[in-house]
């Protein structure tokens, strides 16, 4: 079978670049190994959260902050997307965000700042639109614990929050006596709220501590399928506001956004084949012609394309392999760019870490490029996300933001052969 757009890669890198290519008429297939690192993200869109990064201030309009970050550094994916196809990015992710029934909200003109897993807080740009309140407005706030749930105590989120807001939190907790033999993690209590009784339960728990005009931040456990009811349920029955934050993985808001996304994309026809690795590429003449797949019986599965999205991660993702002499990309093994040095003395140092800005280097097109002569090694292929070189996700705070914008300028790029279809 051949197809227009092959992409290799389930993440938000490749789910995007999978929507730019189908939006422009194009047959595609995603291709990947695993589920992709949806599953166990915040399920929050980060665009640039700090610049410089050597700033403890969070930057409040990041679109005005990519301008400074664009100019200093051209080497930055942003840079070589450029702010016209972030913008488009942004649009085409939001909208199709309101058509698979997870609406984000949020835009590039301003960051809010969200409540972490641990309290701290962290700006972000685009986030579920359940989740569009400003702790720093609210007047009363409460965090509330569920003693079923693992790793996840409303103390130490009160208290850091208290520290950082400069107001009073309330910390409580709830016991819904669910019997099943063990602690829950977060998807597995998301699971047990989607029965009535237990959001009764829930309900019940919460009138009786009084919480009638507060902001409640919860953890993100308010069902898998029905959260957005459930939330209403609560507001409308507590006369308070909801608000959920994320956990630890598993991450049920990261959850959402993954299946509603690759549902999606499987409805505007896009194929996928999970749970395979590329094993083999077949490249000649400066272009990949074909890539092939593992099966469970032990086959190699031939997938033929014109054009090719590489979103498979970095270091972290897989994407990238370190060696003791040197890294490598595990698809293609196209050239990437690394330091001498692979990480600074003090690991907590403010200052970029070499081993995050290491990966591969492209030309303005995403196309991977020789690293000493600068020529384009794959001239269809085009590289998206944390396999890119040139930043340091987590300092600027812009892993998800990145990999949204590259991989939806990936996607156009393939699409139109090198050249975007406007």
């Amino acid at each position: 079978m051949k197809y227009d757009v092959v992409v290799i890669g389930a993440g938000l890198a490749g789910f995007s670049s999978a929507l730019a290519a189908v939006e422009l008429g194009k047959k595609v297939i995603v291709v990947a190994k695993g589920l992709g690192n949806l599953y166990s993200s915040s399920g929050y869109i980060d665009f640039l959260g700090y610049y410089p990064t050597t700033t403890s201030w969070p930057v409040t309009n990041p679109l005005q902050a990519l301008e400074g970050l664009v100019s200093e550094n051209p080497e930055h994916p942003y840079a070589k997307v450029g702010k016209e196809s972030i913008i488009r990015s942004v649009n085409a992710f939001l909208k199709a965000s309101g058509e698979m029934g997870l609406s984000y909200a949020g835009s590039l003109d301003s960051n809010l700042l969200m409540p972490t897993a641990a309290g701290a807080l962290s700006p972000t740009s685009l986030y579920p639109g359940a989740n569009g309140k400003d702790v720093k407005k609210a007047r009363e706030m409460v965090v509330v614990g569920i003693k079923e749930l693992i790793d996840f105590y409303p103390l130490i989120v009160a208290q850091n929050l208290e520290r950082q807001l400069g107001k009073k939190v309330e910390a409580l907790w709830v016991e819904l006596g669910l019997d099943l033999g063990r602690e829950l993690n977060s998807y597995d209590l998301a699971l047990t709220l989607e029965q009535e009784k237990n959001v009764i339960g829930l309900i019940n728990k919460l009138k009786s501590w009084g919480v009638k005009d507060k902001l409640v931040l919860i953890p993100a456990v308010l069902g898998i399928k029905d959260w957005q009811q459930v939330i209403n349920r609560l507001e409308s029955q507590l006369e308070c506001q909801v608000m959920e934050i994320p956990t630890l993985p598993p991450s049920v808001m990261g959850y959402r956004l993954a299946q509603s996304f690759m549902h999606y994309l499987k409805k505007k026809g896009v194929e996928f084949i999970i749970g395979h690795p590329v094993v083999h590429v077949d490249c000649r003449a400066g272009r990949c012609r074909e890539i092939a797949i593992e099966t469970a019986a032990h086959r190699l599965k031939k997938i033929a394309g014109e054009a090719f999205c590489l979103a498979t991660g970095g270091i972290l993702g897989e994407g990238l392999q370190v060696f003791p002499k040197g890294i490598r990309e595990v698809v293609f093994n196209l050239p990437v760019k690394t330091a001498e040095t692979h990480s600074l003395e003090d690991f907590f140092s403010l200052e970029e870490q070499p081993l995050a800005l290491a990966g591969v280097m492209t030309n303005e097109f995403l196309q991977p490029v020789d690293v000493e002569t600068g020529e384009a090694a794959l001239t269809n292929v085009f590289v998206a996300g944390a396999t890119l070189a040139g930043y340091d996700p987590f300092l600027e705070k812009s892993g998800n933001g990145v990999a949204l914008a590259t991989g939806y300028r990936a996607g156009q790029l393939a699409a139109g052969g090198g050249k975007v279809n406007e």
